[in-house]
Parts: structure tokens; C-alpha cells; sequence
């Protein structure tokens, strides 16, 4: 066989493996992802080995797999533990209700731990976020929140304190904000203006989320308005990346009459 029928026979012959090598790993994600349908949330998969011989592929294909499925956010790596099937992402739509009403929703059940609470006297900053006067008290609210006992995220709130006379910030261990404003000061919330940051989570966060140290995160900055149109709380969230996601609906704007019009004529 002369060398330009050697060249085309083995080009043919990598062109028929490129298909199969693709069709096996696709096979074995299928795999992958019916075991870990099968399997709750937190449940640990068989070992490396074992699942190898049990699918049928080399140790290193099933560990590009696994690690493709980790930054999915279906699997969690433990160094010396093993491998853990994920808590699915939760997705958060635009809607302005409280972390708690949410959960509830989705069939969750809320609860949070206040971690720290104190009146301060706000700066330029902080006076501008609140539309108030700088030097003016406000309430600061430090909670981390939890969904069927999981911590998801991290919250600090500043609330004008001159909105909400007697204020108890030990009740949001076991209420939502906004129910208790709209019940106990007759404010209605109207509207929200929020903005969404990546970031990464220092070893204080990580440890009060329970993830890794310098774990991605969304930090969410918000303001908050009520019926009477003045903001009476601003507040900074941070979401595990791993459990969380936003899902925003956007339209295409249509043509202008204008352009419109000048087709048309």
C-alpha cells in the first residue's frame, strides 16, 4: 500500500472513531444522570472504581465526566469523602417577594438565624442608598438564611429606623420582613430596584454557607419602595452560585411607528 492510501485509510478510520468516542461519552453521561436521579440529594455514589466497572469505561473518562457534572452543579467532590449528588439550583424569577415567601412557594420550608443587629448613624453612603439624612439612625440586620435547614444565603439590611418605631429585628428569626411590615406599620411594598454582582465568598462567608472558601457566589444589592414612594430598606444578599440562579424574561422592542410609517408610505 503506497503512503497516500495509507494517509486516506487512516483518516477514514479517525473520522469512524470521532463518532463512537462521542456516542460512549454521551452513553455515559446518560448514566451518570439516571444514577443520580435516582439517588436523593446529599446521597454519595459509588466509588470511582466501582462505577468504572459497573459502566464500562476507563477511570479517567468516568473522572472527566464526574468533573463536567461537578461544574454543572450536579455532583459535589468531598477530598476523602467521596462523591455527593448536589442539591438542584434553584431559579429565582424577577418577582419582588421576601426569601421566605419564596421558599414557601417551592415547597421549601424558611428559616433564618440573626446573627447580629445594632442601630447605627448612617454614612454619606449608606444615606444615599436610603434617600435619608447622613447621620441619621438606622437598623442593621445581619441574617443568614436557610431552606430545609440548608444555609442559602447570606443577608445584611439596612432599614430607616424613623419608618419603624419599636422595631424587633429578633422576629425575623421566624418571620419574613415584609410580612411584618405590611402587618405592623401598614406599609405596602411596591417596588425594588436591584442590581446582581458575580463574587467570590471569603473564609467567614464560606464557612457560614458551608462551602468551600472563595466559592463563586451572586451578590444581589437592592432598594426597596414602598406605596408611599420612599425607600425604607436597602439590602445586600449573597447566594451560593451552586444552589442558586436568576431567570430573567426580556422582549424584543418592535420597530418604531416612525420607521413604521416610512415603510409603509
Amino acid at each position: 500500500m503506497d503512503q497516500s492510501k495509507a494517509i486516506v485509510l487512516e483518516t477514514a478510520l479517525e473520522k469512524a472513531e470521532k463518532p463512537d468516542r462521542a456516542q460512549k461519552r454521551d452513553t455515559l453521561k446518560q448514566n451518570l444522570l439516571n444514577l443520580i436521579q435516582q439517588n436523593g440529594e446529599g446521597v454519595r455514589l459509588p466509588s470511582e472504581r466501582e462505577l468504572s466497572e459497573r459502566l464500562g469505561v476507563a477511570r479517567e473518562t468516568l473522572r472527566r465526566s464526574l468533573s463536567e457534572l461537578e461544574k454543572d452543579g450536579l455532583l459535589q467532590r468531598k477530598q476523602g469523602a467521596g462523591t455527593f449528588v448536589s442539591g438542584q439550583a434553584l431559579v429565582k424569577q424577577f418577582q419582588l417577594i421576601s426569601f421566605s415567601e419564596d421558599m414557601r412557594e417551592r415547597g421549601l420550608t424558611p428559616s433564618s438565624e440573626v446573627l447580629s443587629t445594632r442601630v447605627i448613624r448612617a454614612g454619606a453612603k449608606l444615606a444615599q442608598k436610603l434617600k435619608m439624612v447622613p447621620g441619621a439612625n438606622a437598623i442593621e440586620i445581619r441574617r443568614l438564611r436557610f431552606a430545609n435547614d440548608e444555609p442559602m444565603a447570606l443577608e445584611t439590611v439596612y432599614l430607616v429606623q424613623e419608618a419603624l418605631p419599636d422595631f424587633d429585628p429578633s422576629l425575623l428569626a421566624t418571620h419574613s420582613l415584609y410580612e411584618l411590615i405590611e402587618r405592623n406599620y401598614n406599609l405596602h411594598i411596591k417596588s425594588a430596584t436591584q442590581q446582581i454582582h458575580a463574587t467570590v465568598l471569603n473564609e467567614d462567608e464560606s464557612d457560614l454557607l458551608d462551602v468551600a472558601p472563595f466559592s463563586p457566589a451572586l451578590l444581589v444589592e437592592r432598594q426597596v419602595t414602598t406605596s408611599n414612594g420612599k425607600i425604607f430598606e436597602y439590602g445586600k444578599s449573597l447566594y451560593r452560585a451552586d444552589r442558586y440562579r436568576f431567570e430573567v424574561s426580556v422582549l424584543r422592542p418592535g420597530p418604531a411607528s416612525g420607521a413604521a410609517e416610512e415603510g409603509a408610505a
